[in-house]
Order: structure tokens, then C-alpha cells, then sequence
């Protein structure tokens, strides 16, 4: 009677077991799987976010207001714009050159193309702050770079270029940032198939219709990831412009939100300083989210 009973109530909630799973959704699963990932994001990058665009509203006095933004405007608009140029001009000089580059290496073979291989990925590993330092020993009004325009006559070392301004932060901004865009771009060329080449030639394509009718464009998914995730970086660094720059202006809007809490505790001013950071970056990042999305609903 008794081991009857028990199977009557192992068969009961087998079937109640049954029921229950049939009743949660079938994306229940993925959605648990997912869970610790997104709980994440909201908790390192959402929360902050939010918390970030609604303080830069608020008074130290708690009170909402767009005074923080009226200052933000009043005081730091030509860093604004300034931070927008550096950052768009390194870009596309960083581009242009990986492109180029990495065109180079996928078409070559000789001992310069394996050589250029080796070096171009030692930048890639080196620090803001260690690239900030090596460049004010090479840009400094007698350093390195200006010293050898003299040697060679092509300066008056009384008179040397000055690179501790905007000129300096492009060319330390390409110098780190080019290689990780050629080791990406360089990447993708090589999964384009030699046929395609090939082809191209045997029509009588030359080596600009090859690079801008073949590779560009089947290489453009990866073109715009290497952009995007540049552009971003390039935008919040620090370290290279506060130790390059300094407190001249213009400055950085990093450099900017730094002073404000440093030497004021303006944190909504920062703040604000930061919600423009975000719109810098964000009308790209949403550009790159969304094709992602789309290459992988078609994919």
C-alpha cells in the first residue's frame, strides 16, 4: 500500500512537473543564460550612464536645472569642438594609412612586407601614458624630432616647430592607433580570396581599381569596426593629452572633466562635460550597432 501510494505521488508531480514546463516560454532558457552578461552591463556601464546624464541636470544645491549645460556651453565649447577635430582628423589619417598599409601586405611578399609585418604590432602593446612620454622627449621644442631638422638644415634649432598642441596629439594619436586598425584591416584583406584578385586583374584592373572596386568594399564591415572602435578610444583618452598638453587650451573634454572635480568638485559640470562625450561617440557607435545587427539577421 505504501510503496503504491508513492508511486501515485511520483507520477503526480511528474505530470504537475510537466505542466509547469510547458507553461514557461520557450525563450525562458536563453534568457537565463543571458541574464548574468546583461546583469552586468546594467551594473558597470548602464547604471553609470544613467546616473551620469541625470547628475549633470542637478545643482550642488539638488535643484534641476540646464545651468550646468549653459556653463558646460560658455566655458568649454572650443575644447568641445576642439576634442571633435583632434579626434575626427586622427581618424582619418589612422585610416587612410592602415588601409594603405595593409594593401601593401596583403599584396606583397618581399622581406620589407615581413618586416613591416613584425614591427607595425609593437605599438599595439605600449600605454597611453608610456606613448605621452616618449612623444614629449621626440616632439619637445629640442628634442629628438627638432634636433634633426637642425642636423640636417631644415630648422633653426632657436627657432624649433612647436608639437605640444593639437599637431602633436594627431601624430601620437595615429602612432599608437594605426597599427591596431592595419593588424584588423590586414586581417580582413586576408580572408579575401586570391580568385577575386585574380579577376580584377584579368580584366584589366589597375591597383586603384583593385583596392577601391575588390578589397575596400568587401572588406568594409571590417573597415567600420576598426573606425568605430578607434574613434571611441581616441575620444576618452586621457593620459596622452593631459601629459602632452597640459592645462593649455585648448584642451580635451577629458582633460576638462578632470579639472572640474579635481580643482572645483563641479561634478555637474563634469557631468554635463561627459553627457557631450557621449553624444561624440554615440551617433558612431549606434551606426556600428546597428549594421552589426543587420549583417547578422541576413547572415
Amino acid at each position: 500500500m505504501a510503496q503504491e501510494l508513492r508511486k501515485l505521488l511520483i507520477q503526480k508531480f511528474r505530470r504537475e512537473k510537466e505542466v509547469i514546463f510547458k507553461r514557461l516560454p520557450s525563450f525562458s532558457l536563453p534568457l537565463f543564460l543571458l541574464f548574468p552578461a546583461v546583469a552586468m552591463i546594467l551594473a558597470l556601464y548602464m547604471f553609470p550612464f544613467t546616473s551620469s546624464v541625470y547628475k549633470s541636470f542637478l545643482t550642488k544645491e539638488g535643484a534641476v536645472t540646464l545651468t550646468n549645460y549653459a556653463k558646460t556651453i560658455d566655458l568649454y565649447l572650443y575644447d568641445i569642438l576642439f576634442t571633435i577635430g583632434v579626434t575626427v582628423l586622427s581618424t582619418i589619417i589612422a585610416t587612410v594609412l592602415s588601409i594603405f598599409l595593409a594593401v601593401y601586405l596583403r599584396l606583397s611578399t618581399g622581406w620589407i612586407a615581413k618586416s613591416i609585418r613584425v614591427l607595425y604590432r609593437f605599438p599595439i602593446f605600449i600605454p597611453f601614458v608610456v606613448v605621452a612620454q616618449m612623444m614629449r622627449t621626440f616632439l619637445a621644442p629640442h628634442g629628438f624630432f627638432n634636433l634633426f631638422l637642425a642636423k640636417v638644415g631644415l630648422l633653426n634649432i632657436e627657432n624649433p616647430l612647436q608639437f605640444f598642441n593639437w599637431t602633436g596629439l594627431t601624430f601620437g594619436f595615429v602612432w599608437k592607433q594605426a597599427p591596431f586598425m592595419i593588424l584588423l584591416i590586414s586581417g580582413g584583406f586576408q580572408m579575401i580570396d586570391d580568385t577575386y584578385i585574380e579577376a580584377a586583374r584579368s580584366v584589366g584592373a589597375k591597383l586603384p581599381q583593385i583596392i577601391t572596386k575588390v578589397l575596400i568594399p568587401m572588406n568594409r564591415s571590417t573597415i567600420a569596426v576598426a573606425i568605430t572602435l578607434v574613434f571611441c578610444s581616441l575620444a576618452g583618452c586621457f593620459s596622452f593629452p593631459y601629459m602632452l598638453i597640459g592645462g593649455k587650451e585648448p584642451a580635451t573634454i577629458t582633460i576638462d572633466i578632470a579639472h572640474r572635480v579635481n580643482y572645483f568638485g563641479d561634478y555637474g559640470v563634469a557631468n554635463a562635460l561627459g553627457v557631450f562625450s557621449y553624444f561624440i561617440v554615440g551617433f558612431l557607435a549606434i551606426y556600428y550597432v546597428r549594421n552589426m545587427v543587420k549583417k547578422g539577421i541576413y547572415e
